[in-house]
């Protein structure tokens, strides 16, 4: 009908139906999902009710559409410069508001048009794995903020947490050197399209069987409603039963909608997180039922809480709400965090107990030990009895024994193979007390001014430098004290920015990974050279290469992240 709105303007009842369109067809479209058809409805509807200042609006977007297309062409090219460099697989769009979401902004704000500043927003959209997506994004949120400077307040971060309705993306703000800012959304093919085509496209990457569910259904309709050579076809729509959704009563007779397929465990959360966490037992239609009972229409569910009861890893196989699912994760990490206080306090009260130093090498040494991926899983481990503290206290009294090596020139190739390829171009050290010997900065631990050190004789690289607490440091003093030489730093007049690694491990929580860049780069201007981060069961680990003076920035700068709410560990 969007074709005839021109034969409405002559006709009488014209206020009638742009009154149907304005009150219900555009709030059903949007919740529907169908956004494009339902912009056009609202500029046509504005066009229809005031005609002035649509044609006023849209004469200035005109005049401007030159200009604004050389904006956009100069603000996507260096990201997608930067973009390309990185290796990433993306697509840049651009779009510009509508004339109706232009003149509500100007209304409620109280602007002329030339005070709207985002007039358009940039879309990145990465091909990514589904089990990369939430890396990619954040891979292209920093380098989307090296190149333009953030507002954090209008950070939206929807890939942590999604919105209500699904829609996944992150969405940024930042300013151009000519002080305008710009809206970026950040997002993966697959959530594009289930932003663009609504929960049609979510049931098609959930793998629905065409023709099942309402989803198929609305699918339909969107397809009808903007093919316009298909307006006029007459298709049926079945008035069946849509077997996604269960309605049952609390004992008070209050409904609740669930999903369909849920248990009595789902609806203790669709009371309340609370009733949920305290879960004991539950009652259907009178009878008492087991935590896996799936419910049916009509079901009247009374709930059995105690304050002694807490949720358990299995109640996730359990449940089908996907928000129930993320209650039960989100009170499993408390208790876990709970848990990993414990066992830290109970690790570093016994080393002080055994007057032995409790610091971060002897930490890592214990997580490798054991074979752990994290330092919280050791805590986690100790605090449940899983690892016995006089393990510990045995493994402390035969560290230091010495271990069998193999073959010497083996280890030796061993160790040359942790330098660096290319031998450092500055004059900072003096080696065996002479200057400007060619040396290698080893890899394995990535030494930087400040840093006790000791050079290392290779046999085709030169020498290679070491910190002196270098996990291969004890064993080539032990194996090869022939090849070790005296090495210290020189008083540098020009700073030297040198590359080292440090780790980051915490919370998987929504702007963590923001702060902990705001940090790196706007606080203390430190060069982020790379940055990986691997998240699982809600908790994270970046791997940073940054580039820094020496060791005092690099100290400042782990001390500074180990304040941020969330970050568990900092750590070479």
């Amino acid at each position: 009908r969007t074709r005839n709105f021109q034969d409405l303007k002559e006709s009488s009842i014209r206020d009638q139906v742009f009154d149907l369109i304005e009150f219900v067809y555009i709030p059903t479209l949007h919740r529907l999902g169908f956004y494009q058809l339902k912009s056009e409805l609202e500029d046509r509807v504005m066009e229809y009710r005031h005609p002035d200042v649509y044609k006023s609006i849209q004469k200035k977007l005109d005049e401007g559409a030159e200009a604004r297309k050389k904006l956009i062409a100069e603000f996507t090219k260096p990201i997608k410069k930067e973009l390309d460099e990185h290796g990433m697989k993306y697509v840049i769009k651009s779009r510009t508001k509508s004339k109706n979401s232009i003149w509500t902004k100007m209304q409620k704000q109280d602007i002329p048009f030339e005070k709207v500043f985002d007039l358009w927003a940039v879309r990145i959209i990465i091909d990514s794995e589904p089990k990369n997506e939430k890396a990619d994004c954040w891979h292209v949120y920093s380098v989307l903020t090296n190149i333009y400077t953030p507002n954090l307040n209008r950070l939206r971060d929807w890939i942590t947490v999604p919105k209500e309705t699904g829609y996944e993306s992150l969405h940024a703000t930042v300013q151009t050197p000519d002080k305008q800012w710009v809206e970026v959304q950040i997002r993966t093919n697959r959530m594009d399209d289930e932003a663009e085509n609504g929960m049609a496209a979510h049931w098609r990457y959930k793998g629905g069987k065409a023709g099942q569910g309402i989803d198929f259904w609305l699918q339909n309709i969107r397809e009808s409603l903007e093919n316009t050579e298909k307006s006029r076809m007459s298709f049926s729509l079945s008035s069946k039963k849509f077997s996604n959704e269960v309605y049952v009563f609390t004992p008070t007779g209050q409904v609740k909608k669930l999903r369909l397929g849920s248990t009595v465990l789902d609806f203790a959360y669709a009371i309340h997180t609370d009733v949920g966490n305290q879960f004991s037992s539950a009652t259907v239609n009178g009878k008492i039922v087991q935590i896996d009972h799936v419910l049916k229409n009509g079901d009247q569910v009374n709930i059995i809480t105690s304050k002694h009861n807490r949720p358990s890893a299995d109640w996730l196989k359990i449940v089908v709400d996907p928000r129930t699912k993320s209650r039960i994760k989100k009170a499993l990490d408390e208790a876990r965090q709970i848990e990993i206080a414990k066992g830290k306090e109970l690790i570093e009260r016994r080393f002080k107990n055994w007057k032995e130093d409790f610091n971060q090498e002897v930490i890592d040494a214990l997580v490798q030990h054991y074979k752990l991926k994290k330092i919280t899983d050791l805590y986690y481990l100790i605090s449940l009895e899983k690892i016995d503290i006089l393990d510990i206290k045995k493994w402390l009294s035969e560290k230091d024994a010495p271990q069998e090596v193999v073959d010497d020139e083996a280890i030796i190739k061993q160790f040359e193979e942790h330098e660096v390829e290319e031998s450092s171009a500055d004059d900072i050290l003096i080696i065996d007390k002479l200057d400007n010997i060619n040396y290698n900065l080893a890899k394995c631990c990535n030494p930087i001014p400040g840093d006790e050190i000791f050079g290392f004789v290779t046999v085709s690289k030169g020498i290679s430098i070491h910190r002196t607490n270098c996990p291969n440091a004890a064993q080539m003093r032990e194996r090869f004290p022939y090849r070790v030489i005296e090495s210290k730093w020189k008083s540098q007049s020009q700073p030297n920015n040198l590359r080292v690694s440090i780790f980051v491990e915490g919370e998987d929580q929504m702007g963590l990974i923001t702060k902990i860049t705001q940090v790196i780069s706007n606080e203390l201007k430190i060069t982020i050279a790379n940055m990986n981060f691997d998240s699982k069961d809600r908790k994270f680990k970046a791997t940073l290469s940054l580039k820094v003076l020496d060791l005092p920035t690099l100290e400042v700068l782990m001390g500074k992240l180990r304040e941020l709410k969330g970050v568990n560990a900092v750590y070479r």
